[in-house]
């Protein structure tokens, strides 16, 4: 009996344990460097003001960064929406041949790193890329026709790679429309286009909304494109604006310039997470239907039918397959500027991938930052999780403030985060007296930091689905609450685990917002490696680099998708 009285007590102690040392790791990872960067804002001169605010509202150079932001933001926001609301009802609701394939093949642009997009599409549309030279010789033009870098520039890429979060959020809600109600205003005499204007969008205004909300803050976090895209011509976005104060010691205080806009540039993430979750809870107007059955597609004439199948492949080709080719090809030659015949061809440039140091270095810290960042991930999150869904646990506290120190890092821009966790980790930690600046730790917090949120929604969407009465049941046969988490919960959460960890790994293997200030001699990503070599014209290095990290991504967001569909 007194065995039986200290293994219950033990059991009961566990989870709290688990909990508390979950709850020190986010105060280290999320907490402290948040505090440190609010303070940072309001430093100035030795003592605490708002003398920081004051200059990013009256700089010229902030206020100009500002205004480029929004010249970018809103229109690639709304071209992004509008393809992809309308991409997702083609594919959906119509009888377009392919229709199979074509979720998938229409979702890649998702997968792709979006700097890695602008760089492809610089083989493409820079001033000696491929199809500008094309025109230049067919028209006998001049000069080139596009010019990539330039705010018009910035809103193209990032429509052609956004629109896919619409796509993709937007896909879902579409299957679950009730397909009765079409079908009442086809009969009525209303004509496909007509349906999907006065009926279908209707229906979906909450998710669209949604969509937009998250293109908005995906848009106005961007590092990448506003990074590859704007240097050339000296084009700062807000976020590029940051990097440029960070790492401009000359300019007085720029570390606390730098945290004052970083503070302002979050809230409206901060503001768009909270509207996008409201969003999402008043979604009232949605009419779906409580059935299962098959979505009832729009039957479009032949000449309709076929000329959205076209559209759709140019579509493909041009957004997606002809920058990944430019980059093909760009990889495999010899001399930048000649034409790729037989003797310009060679694969000289993956080669080197191995042989030149930082490069294969590169690829080994990237690839266990990856791997690490989405084994913790994984593992805090399934606690965070089950605790705030199933609960029952003694000694909790602070699981409402766990869950949104869980997602707030997610809404923030990375340069943000990075900026915050240089504040925090460039001295010795207080009491521990480790000082994790200048080395890969910084790295691995950071990411942890910043794709938690990633972990925690696909986890506790899993954990919900679950029966709680299969946990009672263990627990009334006098198992402890970890015994039966281990047996029963467990094993049913296998493949959103691996899916989770998969969902982490795609994204931090082609990390650059944190990465761009926080790697150190030694501690290259392949991220800051791409973004190096682009700066410093190794043009053939940069398109092999991106070609092998293209693949890994498509593969790995691939495999995850596949595996999330058989669940």
């Amino acid at each position: 009996m007194h065995k039986n009285s200290s293994s219950a007590k033990k059991g009961s102690l566990a989870p709290t344990v688990i909990w508390w040392a979950v709850v020190a790791f986010l105060a280290l990872a999320v907490i402290y460097p948040s505090i440190r960067l609010i303070l940072n804002s309001l430093k100035v001169d030795g003592s605490y003001g708002l003398d920081n605010y004051i200059t990013i509202f009256t700089d010229s150079s902030i206020i100009k960064s500002m205004k480029n932001s929004f010249i970018v933001v809103i229109p690639a926001t709304v071209f992004s929406t509008v393809i992809g609301v309308f991409l997702s009802w083609v594919v959906v609701r119509t009888n377009v041949p392919g229709i199979k394939y074509w979720q998938r093949l229409l979702s890649i642009p998702y997968f792709i790193p979006p700097f890695i997009g602008a760089i492809a599409w610089t083989f493409l549309l820079g001033p000696v890329g491929y199809l500008n030279k094309f025109l230049m010789s067919v028209f006998h033009l001049a000069e080139a026709p596009f010019n990539i870098y330039s705010l018009g520039g910035m809103v193209f890429i990032m429509s052609m790679y956004r629109y896919a979060v619409s796509f993709i959020v937007v896909l879902p809600t579409m299957r679950r429309i009730s397909a009765s109600v079409e079908e009442a205003a086809r009969i009525s005499g209303a004509s496909p286009w007509r349906t999907l204007r006065d009926i279908t969008l209707p229906l979906i205004t909450p998710s669209i909304l949604g969509a937009m909300l998250l293109t908005f803050m995906f848009i106005l976090a961007d590092f990448g494109v506003s990074s590859v895209l704007g240097a050339p011509n000296q084009i700062h976005l807000m976020t590029t604006q940051i990097y440029y104060l960070i790492c401009n010691s000359s300019i007085p205080n720029n570390l606390q310039i730098a945290s004052a806009y970083s503070l302002f540039l979050s809230l409206f993430g901060i503001l768009g997470l909270w509207v996008y979750n409201r969003v999402l809870r008043t979604n009232k107007f949605v009419v779906v239907s409580g059935k299962s059955a098959a979505v009832e597609r729009t039957r479009l004439n032949q000449p309709a039918r076929w000329g959205l199948f076209v559209f759709l492949m140019l579509f493909f080709l041009f957004t997606t397959c002809a920058p990944i080719l430019a980059t093909l090809v760009t990889s495999l030659t010899k001399t930048y500027g000649l034409p790729f015949a037989a003797g310009n061809i060679t694969l000289r440039n993956f080669a080197q991938l191995a042989e030149i140091r930082n490069v294969a270095r590169a690829f080994k810290n990237s690839a266990f930052l990856a791997v690490v960042s989405g084994l913790v991930i994984t593992l805090v999150t399934m606690i965070i999780s089950y605790i705030a869904i199933r609960g029952g646990v003694r000694g909790i506290r602070g699981v409402r403030f766990m869950q949104l120190v869980v997602v707030l890092p997610y809404a923030v821009p990375g340069v943000i985060i990075a900026l915050a966790m240089i504040l925090a980790f460039s001295q010795p930690l207080p009491l521990l007296g480790i000082r994790l600046y200048n080395t890969i730790w910084i790295l691995l917090i950071a990411y942890i930091a910043r794709f938690m949120n990633l972990g925690y929604n696909n986890i506790s969407g899993a954990i919900s689905q679950v029966d709680a009465s299969l946990e009672e049941a263990a627990r009334i046969s006098g198992a402890s609450q970890l015994r039966a988490f281990c047996d029963v919960m467990l094993p049913l959460l296998k493949a959103s685990l691996v899916s989770s960890f998969f969902l982490v790994v795609a994204p931090t293997l082609s990390e650059l917002s944190l990465s761009s200030l926080l790697w150190s001699v030694g501690n290259e990503t392949i991220g800051t490696i791409v973004f190096s070599a682009k700066e410093e014209g190794r043009i053939l290095l940069t398109a092999a680099i991106a070609i092998v990290l293209i693949i890994l991504v498509v593969i790995i967001n691939l495999a995850v998708s596949s595996q999330t569909d058989k669940d």
